[in-house]
């Protein structure tokens, strides 16, 4: 019994020890609770990390797994000075985790337990009015969660006590929906304006935005596939910081887009990659409604990959593609409107032409006759007839308006995407038409695209992407000073009716120009037809962390024209024969791309490496014929075989190859310091001894905004440093340059080398100038960035500076003459060009109730300069080139220390007003009152050649872009601003269109305030017809500033609200663009591009206007049906 009593006294002892410790302990504990507090700011860091830095703060550890998958969730947390109760409550709430304090820590349990009482929840996941297939629905911290159907819905078990579910789709925001006592909810997600999440594709793969440390570009094709443009090249301008479009304006004409700047003195544009595939033929077939997104890899780190084709930049497109939904999804769109010309310049009337000719005789000291406008020495006098046979009565025509016209515009789209798990596809048609402004120009495109993949097994995939287009136009030739109907138009004398008496063209009696009108119908069967076939084919095999990728692509063109003369008699303007032209050639690119890619993650290591081999092969042929005097001219009889006399015919074909191997390793800790290094050797058929070039680049950045410090609240929310160095190729030139050749020819290689007369012997003649040493042209550049996001990523602003040098240019160096032979030059490597240039890109997005607007706004700007130059003293296209003849106006030069094609020519210094002043002058003995007085550049006391000198530079200082969205409920409103400062332009129109001297030509209205005694104090020389003090030289007289600011575009829409039409979505646009345009540039337009948008030698010649096609006015009504 005593025994028993001293046990039961020895337990209730033990008890009351281990109690009273327990209190001990739990008073202990309380005591942290009480004096300790929690201080986190965190985004995106693992729960691992969290637990260890509540550790830090309260010297409490906590208990789980090691193995746990919770420990690798991501969460983001803000709180001050809170207990550890409330930071474990606050991290129940982000997680599926329970927290219990234990006397040795805390112990942490993941809700994701058989064990646990579940509940049931379903719902619908939509986008405003459409259901979103493949939307993630999941409860955070645990493997719980699934994928919404075809239809938008989803059903789902999860822990009783769950109260978030979260749901996440690509290019929406995420969404966090409070479940409490609820079992059924509909989902709504936003479309996510936030561009750190977006997923741009870059070189053969694609990359977060926020991790890209390369400089990358991009546009939504929202904002722009509604533009009334034909080639999507045009609807890029102003809209990318450090991307210059350049276009004739003509539809369907001459686009060429320019990457910081000009980098070489030839081919200067990018690369264009369309579905992974390099394309050849342009972007005028691709049909914008078909695009899915664009992106400019502009700088070498993101471009090297690519190798010698992309010393320029890359435009990278992507089309889209099928979608993960069972039932179809059906969108259509078009619009039609019209465009009509703006901004004409004004010529002389009649009777205005024959006044200032007689004030230019007066001037000259002679006495005014005509043989049109008489010989009344007082008065210029208008005939009823301009021809002996009194069939042409004179007239009074505005001829540059007369060959203008309102035009028709108009573009229909429909897509269907459907699919599956299994496979999807996307199938479109579209047509677009546009009438040109000028009488019988059009252009006209028919395309349809197929793209698909199949999910064969968990590890195979296989697909391909498919278009066709078939394209027509009409075109005239623009900006030419020779050849161009718009010029002929201000030249053209106003005198001329458009018709005679008898319903023929009006013929000219005071030049050689051809009635601009007749031209225009003469050519308006003169038809450019183009069949383009693109695509590719692809298999994706995918094993673990490894993917491997295959493709076979297609670029295939064919390009028909016919050019059919007829017999036609205007006075000065003949043709006594008829005759036809035709043209045709073919080219097919195949692309054969192999890529094996491995992802891992490694804790906080993350590794992204990808090797590559793709082997490319080029093929044009082309043949052209001629026959002349065709009995009959009707339409079908404009073939070769019905001509009778003067056959000829030509025909050529080149080809090219290039191989290449290719790797790029992509490391990130912890997505905070970033890493990537490319390289790529290509080998090239173009060059001989030097075929083979390798290209590395690399570029590092650091986000700042993952660093512990990092901790200014939503204001200031993220931040990238970023900095990058590459180098990039060129090896465009023609394909044998480097060997050897020769031909037969026979106006230069047939001899009566017997000395006989009617004995002729075929020889030889040598074709080209061989450089087998010609080397690449290569290109480094070096970009320093910065990535900014404020106001938790509202406003990002991108600033980005960079260097870019281009060596061993390749350059068609003059001969010798006494080389002989019949080649005028050689490819050689020669010189350097240098780009340095700056860009800034904000964007600010925002939302009051119903009220959401967002705001863009892009600057750049570049210098450009020859920097050397060693075999020749500067580089030019001289004007018998441009113009066909000779006629002194040679104005663009390519020199050392100079921007390329800078203008050249003297300097204007005012003119004269007073006969002393010209006397005082003493170096222009020529000159009178009202001259132009030119600077002695190099002061020798002689005004000559060596006083030329460079007068202006068509690089602008600064380029724009200004965007802004507005929408209220179902209303939207769009515009776009862009603009161009610090660029001249060479207005060459005024040398036939201001100088009497060229007296047979029509004038400009501008000359009616021609300087004259009473009129001292005009800036228009005086009229001559002698111009002894040859005003009419090159100089800075026709230099003008072509800086501008224009409202590119303006879009109110309206959008029907959801309980009229269910599901669909429709929604009602009006759009006009170039809305109005503030420059000071007297021309049409200050937008002067090129003078050829075809040339190797284009870039030589830039901002110089002869002419351009005249921009339009564009109104139109469009729709957008999606169901």
């Amino acid at each position: 019994m005593k025994r028993k009593i001293l046990i039961i006294a020895l337990a209730i002892i033990c008890v009351s020890h281990n109690l009273k410790a327990e209190k001990n302990r739990q008073a202990n504990f309380n005591a942290i609770e009480a004096n300790e507090t929690i201080n986190l700011n965190i985004k995106n860091v693992s729960l691992e990390k969290v637990f260890k830095l509540i550790e830090s703060q309260v010297n409490k550890n906590f208990i789980y797994r090691s193995d746990g998958a919770f420990l690798k969730q991501d969460v983001s947390i803000n709180i001050n000075n809170a207990t550890l109760e409330e930071a474990l409550e606050e991290l129940e709430k982000l997680t599926a985790l329970q927290f219990k304090m234990a006397v040795d820590g805390i112990l942490v349990k993941s809700l994701n337990n058989p064990s646990i009482q579940q509940r049931q929840i379903k719902g619908t996941v939509r986008d405003n009015n459409m259901p979103i297939p493949g939307a993630s629905v999941f409860i955070e911290g645990t493997d719980i969660g699934t994928a919404t159907d075809f239809n938008g819905n989803f059903v789902l078990d999860i822990p009783a006590n769950a109260t978030t579910l979260s749901v996440t789709y690509i290019g929406y925001k995420r969404a966090d929906v409070n479940i409490e006592g609820k079992s059924e909810i509909s989902i709504v997600l936003e479309e996510d304006t936030n561009t750190l999440n977006e997923i741009v594709v870059v070189g053969y793969g694609t990359e977060k935005r926020e991790n890209i440390t390369a400089s990358i570009s991009s546009v939504d094709p929202a904002e722009i596939k509604s533009l009334p443009k034909a080639n999507v090249t045009e609807m890029l301008q102003g809209r990318m910081p450090g991307v210059q479009v350049m276009s004739d304006n003509r539809p369907g004409g001459g686009t060429s887009i320019r990457v910081r700047g000009f980098s070489t003195i030839n081919n200067n544009d990018p690369l264009v990659v369309i579905d992974g595939v390099p394309t050849s033929n342009g972007l005028s077939s691709i049909n914008p409604q078909d695009i899915e997104s664009i992106q400019v890899l502009k700088d070498a780190a993101s471009s090297s990959i690519y190798g010698s084709r992309a010393a320029n930049g890359v435009v990278v497109i992507t089309t889209k593609k099928g979608v993960n939904k069972e039932s179809f999804t059906v969108n259509i769109d078009g619009y039609a409107g019209v465009q009509t010309a703006f901004n004409i310049p004004k010529m002389l009337n009649a009777q205005q032409y024959g006044d200032l000719l007689w004030q230019a005789y007066n001037n000259d000291g002679q006495t005014p006759a005509h043989d049109i406008y008489g010989n009344n020495p007082d008065q210029a006098q208008i005939p009823q007839w301009l021809n002996d046979e009194q069939t042409l009565p004179s007239g009074n025509v505005d001829w540059v308006d007369e060959i203008m016209r309102p035009a028709f515009i108009q573009n229909y789209n429909i897509s269907i995407q459907k699919g599956s798990e299994k496979g999807q596809h996307s199938f479109s048609l579209g047509y677009y038409d546009q009438e040109g402004v000028v009488e019988y120009t059009d252009f006209s495109r028919y395309s349809a695209r197929f793209n698909s993949n199949y999910n064969i097994t968990d590890w195979l995939t296989i697909g391909e992407n498919f278009t066709g287009s078939y394209t027509k136009e009409v075109a005239v030739g623009t900006n030419s000073a020779l050849g161009s109907v718009i010029y002929d138009a201000f030249q053209f004398p106003s005198i001329v009716p458009v018709k005679d008496t008898n319903g023929e063209y009006g013929g000219n009696p005071l030049n050689d120009i051809s009635n601009p009108l007749g031209n225009l119908y003469r050519g308006k069967d003169d038809n450019q037809k183009n069949v383009r076939a693109f695509g590719n084919a692809f298999a994706s095999l995918n094993f673990g962390d490894f993917t491997f990728k295959s493709s076979f692509g297609l670029d295939y063109n064919n390009f028909n024209y016919r050019n059919f003369s007829p017999v036609y008699d205007e006075i000065l303007a003949q043709n006594p024969i008829n005759s036809l032209g035709t043209e045709n050639n073919f080219n097919y690119q195949f692309t054969f791309t192999n890529t094996l890619n491995y992802k891992k993650s490694f804790d906080d290591h993350n590794l992204d490496v990808l090797l590559g081999q793709e082997a490319i092969e080029y093929y044009q042929e082309g043949f052209s014929g001629s026959r002349q005097d065709f009995l009959y001219e009707d339409l079908s009889f404009r073939y070769l075989s019905y001509g009778t006399e003067n056959q000829l015919n030509a025909g050529s074909a080149r080809e090219w190859k290039l191989n290449s191997y290719f790797g790029r390793v992509k490391y990130n800790f912890d997505e905070k310091y970033l890493l990537t290094a490319t390289v790529r050797q290509d080998g090239t058929s173009r060059l001989a001894n030097n075929n083979w070039g390798t290209f590395p680049a690399f570029s590092v950045g650091w986000r700042a905004d993952k660093e512990d410090f990092f901790n200014f609240g939503t204001g200031f929310s993220s931040m990238m440093v970023r900095a990058s160095w590459g180098q990039t190729g060129n090896q465009q030139v023609p394909s044998y340059s480097t060997v050897d050749s020769y031909s037969n020819n026979s106006n230069y290689s047939d001899y009566a080398i017997n000395g006989g007369q009617n004995s002729v012997f075929t020889g030889l003649t040598q074709t080209r100038v061989p450089n087998p040493d010609l080397q690449w042209e290569t290109t480094n550049q070096s970009t320093f960035g910065l990535d900014l996001g404020f106001l938790n990523n509202k406003l990002n602003v991108t600033a980005e500076v960079y260097k870019k040098v281009t060596n061993d240019i390749l350059v068609y160096n003059a001969v010798p003459l006494t080389y002989g032979g019949t080649n005028d030059g050689q490819w050689i490597n020669d010189g350097t060009m240098e780009n340095k240039g700056y860009e800034l890109n904000l964007k600010f997005n925002n939302q009051n109730g119903d009220f959401k607007y967002d705001l863009g706004l892009n600057i750049s700007g570049y210098k450009n300069e020859l920097t050397e130059l060693d075999n020749v003293a500067y580089l030019g296209i001289p004007s018998s080139s441009l113009h066909s003849v000779n006629f002194d106006q040679e104005v663009s030069r390519s020199a050392v220390g100079q921007p390329l094609a800078s203008f050249f020519g003297y300097q204007a210094d005012g003119l004269f007003k007073s006969e002393e002043e010209v006397n005082n002058y003493g170096l222009q003995p020529n000159a009178q009152p009202g001259d132009i007085k030119f600077t002695d550049v190099n002061g020798d006391g002689v005004i000559d050649d060596d006083d030329r000198t460079f007068i202006g530079s068509p690089h602008p200082d600064m380029i724009l872009g200004f965007n802004i969205n507005l929408n209220y409920r179902d209303f939207d409103l769009g515009m776009f601003f862009n603009g161009s400062f610090g660029n001249d332009l060479y207005n060459l129109t005024k040398y036939k269109t201001q100088f009497f001297n060229q007296s047979a030509y029509n004038k400009d209205s501008s000359l009616l305030n021609a300087w004259t005694p009473e009129n001292s104090n005009s800036d228009i020389p005086r009229l001559s017809l002698d111009d002894p003090n040859n005003n009419i030289r090159p100089s800075s007289y026709y230099v003008e500033n072509g800086s501008y600011v224009k409202l590119n575009n303006l879009q109110l829409g309206y959008t029907l609200p959801s309980e009229i039409l269910g599901e669909a979505s429709l929604r009602f646009y009006a759009q006009a663009s170039n809305v109005f345009t503030i420059t000071d540039y007297s021309g049409m337009t200050p937008e002067i591009g090129l003078q050829n948008y075809s040339s190797s030698s284009r870039n030589l010649d830039i901002g110089v206007d002869r002419g351009i096609y005249p921009p339009s006015r564009t109104f139109v009504f469009g729709f957008n049906l999606n169901f």
